[in-house]
């Protein structure tokens, strides 16, 4: 089965026709014009046609290059590391707060997926914490619908109301394997803001199941304001600001490799980057799978046998005439 990378670039094909209709009637004109009883005519005439044939297919061939024809597979090495990671993200009201530009939850989007970018052989999978943990994608090496997901995230992706980190760390436990012993990580992204549960209380469990947590927090000491509901109803500003010591001392009763780092330090994300990138190094594997083959190579080649082909259509027809 023939499948394609960028399905669009087939829609160029369709240019074809106009210019394959204009080519036949500016024939018909000369044809009329000069009469088809010529000898020359009627050479150019087929001349044109099979230029127009040839240079079509060429031109089909080039389209069918650019959307990159996959078919058949072939057998390839690839490097699968044994660390694999759960991204916690809070998409809590407070989480729109502007003190870092745009917002708290754009910087941590944009956070999330330039880790992504850089695991590309590691298994992560997305959480999402707002008043209960929800999985978004379960752990999977494609990381295609995961980044979709992250793009997405808004506080109005879920309806539960409030902040539970407690419940998005239990969610994301259970994301993982269970006779899996090693090698998990839960990346949470949070301003430390929590309205139910306590994320102190899920430390036993990490440290139990040997889970290392790195705890990004995204805000200010001073923060910003946030327009709330009171009990009456009424609009009420209030403010919110990085709870960097609730999250400072759950990683430091974690253990196993757990840090907190703001989100705002120069070279967070390396830093991040690189401790994901050692804890998988201990337990990267070579795995052979079938990869299907891109044949565009073969297109092009084809396209310029053709427009070849085309250029030397005159001189053969000629040839026959003589």
């Amino acid at each position: 089965m023939i499948t394609f990378e960028k399905p669009q670039f087939l829609l160029f094909m369709l240019c074809a026709v106009p210019a394959c209709m204009l080519t036949l009637y500016r024939l018909h004109q000369l044809v009329q014009g000069y009469g088809a009883d010529s000898a020359g005519i009627q050479q150019l005439v087929r001349t044109v046609r099979l230029r127009m044939l040839l240079w079509g297919m060429g031109w089909c061939c080039l389209c069918i290059a650019a959307a990159v024809p996959l078919w058949g597979t072939r057998q390839v090495s690839t490097v699968k590391f044994g660390n694999t990671v759960i991204f916690a993200v809070d998409i809590s009201r407070s989480m729109t707060v502007t003190d870092i530009a745009p917002n708290r939850l754009e910087f941590a989007k944009h956070y999330v997926h330039f880790l992504l970018s850089r695991l590309p052989e590691a298994a992560c999978g997305l959480v999402t914490v707002k008043g209960q943990g929800v999985l978004a994608v379960p752990l999977s090496y494609d990381h295609q619908s995961l980044v979709t997901a992250v793009e997405s995230l808004s506080p109005f992706s879920a309806t539960a109301a409030g902040s539970n980190l407690e419940q998005g760390l239990r969610t994301a436990l259970a994301a993982f394997q269970e006779n899996r012993l090693t090698g998990k990580t839960i990346v949470l992204c949070t301003d430390g803001g929590e309205t139910a549960g306590s994320l102190l209380r899920m430390i036993p469990r990490l440290r139990q199941e040997n889970v290392q947590l790195i705890i990004i927090g995204f805000g200010t000491a001073e923060g910003g304001s946030l327009s709330v509901l009171n009990e009456k109803y009424e609009s009420v500003l209030q403010q919110s600001s990085l709870a960097e010591d609730v999250l400072k001392r759950a990683v430091q009763q974690t253990l196993n490799g757990s840090f907190y780092i703001s989100a705002l330090e120069p070279g967070s994300a390396w830093k991040v980057l690189q401790s994901l990138q050692d804890s998988s190094a201990h337990g990267e594997k070579i795995h052979y799978v079938q990869k299907p083959v891109r044949r565009a190579f073969e297109c092009i080649a084809a396209a310029l046998l053709l427009f070849c082909a085309g250029f030397f259509a005159g001189g053969l027809y000629e040839k026959k005439d003589t």
